[in-house]
């Protein structure tokens, strides 16, 4: 390996990836508000901004105000963003994120291969990530995927390194960055399963610390939606059109105008009945509710069956992710794996399209880097590489004969 690349310093390639992650952010000169959902987190930011707090009306369903009809957590960060720059800061620091993110991702990769791999499968990880399309499409549009997915990043990361030295105080970041997560999107209780999982294993004291501190630090959420809506919503009051969206043709806008068209029923009143019409739903006709679960788990699976050419990256990683579980090396990759699966299992029975599985992409990265390390150190260096080579070449043509078949944009 080339001198310069013998050590994986962490804070020199976090800082140079967060300056080129800004710089990539803005490349693409991508419309910020490009997603209707980002008309909604705008709102509720200026509602924080304004001194109002969560409470706004939401674009698609006006004249009724809102408590807890999104998670509060990407809002907050808006409103941040907001105040140190407007659009522009907020892109800026999502850029950063994201390349903080790749540099992350890189040490998880390193710490979880160890051994002589460890720094090859930093370096890795970490390129595979800075190539990943999806990361630079979201840092650039005012959506929760790239905060959400640096969170989940930065709270393993932190576990991670709370094991090696067994020290609980970097648990008890994890416990923060773990709730600030869940408050971006529900889902990240799957995060918080994993992790404490993998404590509870590996350094029981710090399992019962991480436990009680996101428990301390998620109750005042939980706390305020029951005193200003009179019910229990420990969560937001959404999941309701959005798990019957998923019974039916997976489209939550029906939804929106039913709620807009019915603004007496109430928040909660919305909620109860989606959940309510869900649950016939399924119970009508079982096997449709699984076709779409095995549907939806195909697509968790990753962009398989897409034509873009940058789908290429994906399917790069994943053949190498494959090769890691023939090849061994998923035994050492039992906490991504874990976020992985825990996450999936909680989107998949209810609502999954390609955006919210990105966050989770990261996983498959540490994974692909772990199958080309194994690779390596089954058949050596040399091989591996023309092997890599040779796949490489193999996943940028196959999706570039896909990609013909596109039709252009309007």
């Amino acid at each position: 390996m080339n001198s310069a690349f013998r050590t994986y310093p962490l804070r020199w390639v976090a800082l140079a990836a967060m300056l080129a992650g800004s710089a990539l952010a803005f490349l693409q000169s991508l419309d910020p508000m490009l997603n209707p959902d980002s008309a909604a987190f705008v709102a509720i930011a200026q509602s924080l901004l304004s001194g109002q707090g969560l409470r706004y009306q939401e674009p698609l369903i006006p004249g009724l105000d809102l408590y807890a009809f999104r998670a509060p957590g990407y809002p907050l960060f808006l409103a941040f963003g907001f105040l140190l720059g407007g659009v522009t800061a907020v892109v800026a620091i999502q850029g950063a994120l994201s390349g903080l993110s790749a540099a992350l991702v890189g040490d998880i990769a390193g710490r979880l291969v160890g051994g002589t791999w460890r720094v090859r499968a930093a370096w890795i990880a970490f390129a595979l990530r800075m190539a990943w399309p999806d990361a630079w499409f979201h840092s650039a549009l005012l959506l929760s995927e790239v905060l959400y997915e640096f969170l989940c990043i930065l709270a393993t990361w932190l576990v991670l390194r709370s094991i090696d030295r067994r020290e609980i105080g970097w648990t008890l970041g994890a416990a923060a960055a773990t709730v600030f997560a869940i408050l971006c999107r529900p889902v990240g209780l799957g995060l918080a399963l994993a992790l404490g999982i993998v404590l509870l294993a590996r350094f029981p004291r710090a399992a019962f610390a991480y436990a009680a501190a996101a428990l301390l630090l998620w109750a005042p959420w939980p706390i305020r939606n029951a005193r200003v809506l009179h019910a229990a919503v420990p969560f937001t009051t959404n999941g309701g059109a959005t798990w019957w969206a998923g019974t039916t043709d997976g489209q939550v806008r029906p939804a929106y105008d039913w709620m807009g068209r019915n603004v007496g029923v109430g928040e909660v009143g919305f909620d109860r009945h989606f959940r309510q019409l869900a649950l016939e739903n399924v119970k009508r006709d079982p096997g449709a509710a699984l076709r779409a679960d095995a549907r939806r788990a195909f697509v968790y699976l990753g962009p398989i069956r897409g034509r873009q050419v940058g789908l290429w990256v994906h399917r790069f990683t994943m053949l190498f992710a494959l090769a890691a579980l023939f090849l061994g090396a998923f035994r050492r990759l039992g906490l991504p794996l874990g976020i992985w699966l825990a996450q999936g299992a909680i989107m998949v029975p209810i609502y999954l399209i390609d955006r919210y599985r990105f966050p989770s992409d990261w996983c498959v990265i540490v994974a692909g880097a772990a199958g080309m390390t194994a690779l390596a150190d089954r058949v050596g260096p040399r091989r591996a590489a023309l092997v890599v080579a040779a796949a490489l070449v193999l996943c940028l043509g196959a999706s570039w004969a896909l990609s013909l078949g596109m039709r252009p944009a309007p």
